[in-house]
């Protein structure tokens, strides 16, 4: 029984801290494509037991009343939480630029652009819990408020949350839900997008 929690304990060190990798996900009328590459891919940068992230999304909306396109890019800082086995922080920002064609809103080909601040939470359950494959969830903030916006943008706020579990070695299996206001200074809580969404993820 003590070699494998000694075992899961090792396991769980190795898998927690974020890992490099591009994924996609989908619902009805949303494309997303996101990516991450995590400092222990550049050893020159790799110096302590803080890992650096840079990460990046397209996230693309198509319906017949909606044309949007969001692109994002950020750099972070993730850690396990001290005293708490399974779970990273991350803290950092993320530059935000969209362009939005919303008829139903009287928005045309209105841009936004923003530098939230960026928190996230992740728990990996351990690896040999129950003898499933690894299972993680994952929680994100986002949040601009007007000093961090630019031009006729007002405020950014994103919530996400995530579960996602790798059924095969290096590839995993996700669901969500998204909320995302990009907010104009004609329209304070424009609804960027909002709803759950599946995908697929190939990390390295």
């Amino acid at each position: 029984m003590l070699k494998k929690i000694i075992t899961a304990s090792i396991l769980t060190s190795s898998m927690l801290i974020a890992q490099s990798g591009v994924g996609i996900n989908v619902n009805k009328e949303d494309l997303e494509i996101e990516g991450t590459l995590d400092s222990r891919n550049l050893a020159a940068l790799q110096t302590s037991s803080t890992i650096y992230l840079a990460d990046f999304n397209f996230l693309n909306i198509e319906s017949h009343r909606k044309d949007a396109r969001l692109l994002g890019v950020g750099l972070g800082a993730t850690n396990q939480l001290e005293g708490v086995d399974g779970v990273e922080l991350t803290f950092g920002a993320k530059l935000i630029v969209s362009h939005v064609d919303d008829r139903r809103r009287d928005i045309d080909s209105s841009w936004f652009s923003a530098f939230p601040l960026m928190g996230m939470v992740r728990y990996s359950f351990p690896p040999l819990m129950f003898n499933i494959p690894p299972i993680s969830l994952e929680t994100k903030l986002l949040y601009a408020p007007g000093a961090l916006s630019f031009g006729n943008s007002e405020k950014y706020s994103e919530f996400r949350v995530a579960g996602d579990i790798e059924m095969i070695n290096n590839v995993k299996l996700y669901v969500g839900y998204r909320n995302i206001i990009t907010g104009y200074q004609s329209d304070d809580d424009y609804l960027f997008s909002n709803g759950w969404y599946g995908g697929m993820k190939f990390t390295y």
